[in-house]
Order: structure tokens, then sequence, then C-alpha cells
């Protein structure tokens, strides 16, 4: 059987980046997350294979750290990529609570060079919205899940999907046909399959609840992602 050491050197093709550290560490902390991580080696040694940047390593940092966090909930089971297995657009992660209530998150690392500023904060954040809520499948609760190299505070984000939903309600189609959609009312129906905003940050993790959402996350599972 191959130790700890042999995946690790697999899935990074014998480089040590500060990424094998991390790995290591959380592999050593937690039996779920090695066992994720044996599951899908295959999977994670592609995508840190395609990773030709910095930028693009975050990314897939983000992703790892999202699901050693999630392993930290003994309630919680993780399928990376779902969706992607059956040649489908969907979110990284369907997540099982307690063997019977599936949900949905999206990852998504923001760069610190993309939102040095409060207004292109603001922006990026429109832009990462508008962006994702077209991975969101109909029927599920679904989770956009925001690694930030720097705070994001509440009421940005707050700001952020408000602006989104007047400009939609006032018809601003121009806007949204901008940003890839059909018309403001396209945006609307992509929205409503957005359940909520998770943002991690300090150590902690805010969530926001879609209002307008066909399926509205279940109390318990707020509950369980603000205590990881």
């Amino acid at each position: 059987m191959p130790t700890l050491d042999d995946v690790l050197n697999d899935i990074f093709d014998g480089k040590t980046p500060a990424l094998y550290a991390e790995v290591d560490g959380w592999m050593r902390e937690s039996r779920r997350f090695k066992a994720f991580v044996l599951d899908h080696h295959t999977k994670i040694r592609a995508k840190l294979r395609s990773a030709r940047d910095a930028d693009s390593m975050k990314e897939v940092r983000a992703e790892l750290a999202t699901a050693a966090l999630l392993l930290r909930e003994k309630r919680f089971t993780l399928e990376y990529e779902k969706y992607a297995a059956a040649k489908q657009r969907g979110p990284d992660f369907t997540v099982m609570f307690k063997t019977h209530t599936p949900f949905n998150v999206e990852v998504r690392h923001i760069h610190s060079v993309e939102s040095d500023e409060p207004a292109a904060r603001t922006d990026k954040l429109i832009a990462v919205v508008c962006e994702k809520v077209g991975q969101m499948p109909p029927s599920i609760v679904n989770l956009l899940w925001l690694v930030d190299e720097r705070e994001i505070a509440e009421a940005d984000l707050i700001q952020t999907v408000t602006t989104l939903r007047n400009l939609a309600e006032r018809k601003e189609e121009d806007f949204f046909t901008l940003r890839r959609f059909d018309n403001a009312a396209h945006f609307l129906k992509q929205f409503r399959q957005l359940s909520g905003i998770v943002l991690r940050q300090s150590g902690a993790n805010v969530v926001w609840l879609n209002t307008l959402a066909r399926h509205q996350t279940p109390p318990d599972i707020v509950k369980a992602i603000q205590r990881l």
C-alpha cells in the first residue's frame, strides 16, 4: 500500500510547493479528508498539472481547503464535481447532510489584485455572482462559497446582491446582455437558483441567504456551516 508521501508525490508530480505542505497537514489532521484525497487523487493531480500560474494554483487550493473544512462536519459527505462526471456544468461539490438532504457548493477564489479599490471590489463581486449563477442547477440548494485574500465586508456583499436585484427588477437589459444573459428576466431566473453565499474569511463563515431562492437553505445546514 502506498504511503501518504507516495500519494502526495504522485499528486504534486514530485514538486513541493507551499500547497504540498498544507495538503499534507490537512490529510494528517483528518482521516475524512485523507480518504477524500485518496478517492480523487487523479482528478486533483490533473487540476494541479493544468494550473499554469499562481492564480490558478490558488483556485485549486481554495477548492481543497473548502473540502477539508466541510469534512470537519461529520454530518456532511462530499461528492467532487458530480455534474462534470455527467458532462454537465455544475458546482464543485455536492454535499449530503445527514444522509438525506443534499446541497451544492461552488467555490470561487477572489484574487487580491481583483479587489484593491472599493469600487473595483464591488464590480468584481457583481462579475463573480453573474458568472457563477449560471452554474447553479435547479431543484436543489446551491451555495456560492467565496474565498478572498482580503476581507469582504458583509455590507458590501449585501449591497452587491441588492444592486443586481434592483437592476434586474428595473429591467436594465443592456447591463445583463453584456454579461451573457438573454435579458434581465433570464438573470432573475438564474439568480433564484442561488440559495445563498458563504464568505470564508478570518477563520469564520458569514452566510447570506437569498430570499428570492426557489430552494431555501435549511437552518441546520446554515448553523453547521457557521460553526466550521
